[in-house]
């Protein structure tokens, strides 16, 4: 016969087991909710490499590093590719500049993207143009950056690419990666503002804007 304190014990460790399977099923193992890559918009030469990496966000909030467990892709492989751990490959023989999207995917979440430019050398000359220099207040005025590479007399259009040296951001919005400037409403007639473009160290003609 079973004393009564042994049955008691066995019924307490009966509602532990029962409450520790029952609150197992409140805690939920917390999902992919987005990925982030990085770095973002890169230029690198045909001769270098470039360490990519993917983060992911989870609904609960924390993150983690998913950099070797994404599918890495690229879009254009004439121009580099991409390799399992995330390591960017130029194609040597590039000349001038190519540019490709790097995507990384896991599961159903959306794939995170960047740009990565390719650079077959440094430029010998970079062209910089305007399609007005005398522009009116509120109005927009589109760069073109014309560089020319080393093994190729074919000037290229570098102008996505470059980095805006601009002497007046107050009455000039100018974007890296886009070549539309917009003249602030507020400009004074006659002032000058002066737009130089750099790629890789070289940089380009200078253009200044009068204000009309």
């Amino acid at each position: 016969m079973r004393s009564p304190g042994r049955n008691l014990n066995l019924i307490a460790i009966s509602l532990v087991l029962v409450l520790g399977a029952g609150c197992r099923g409140f805690f939920v193992n917390p999902t992919l909710s987005s990925i982030a890559v990085g770095p973002q918009n890169q230029t690198i030469s045909n001769s270098g490499t470039l360490q990519m990496s993917a983060t992911g966000t989870y609904s609960d909030g924390s993150t983690k590093d998913l950099s070797g467990k994404v599918s890495w892709s690229s879009s254009t492989t004439s121009c580099a590719t991409i390799g399992a751990s995330g390591l960017v490959k130029p194609v040597s023989s590039v000349v001038g500049i190519c540019s490709t999207t790097i995507s990384a995917s896991f599961g159903t979440v959306s794939p995170a993207t960047t740009t990565v430019t390719v650079s077959g050398g440094t430029p010998t000359q970079i062209t910089l143009s305007a399609s007005t220099t005398t522009p009116a207040p509120n109005s927009t005025v589109t760069f073109k950056a014309l560089a020319t590479f080393p093994g190729s007399s074919t000037p290229q259009d570098i102008t996505a690419s470059v980095t805006w040296i601009n002497s007046d951001t107050t009455n000039l919005t100018l974007t890296n990666g886009s070549g539309t400037g917009t003249i602030s409403a507020n400009a004074a007639a006659g002032m000058a503002i002066n737009v130089t473009a750099s790629f890789t160290g070289v940089n380009s003609n200078t253009v200044t804007l009068t204000v009309q």
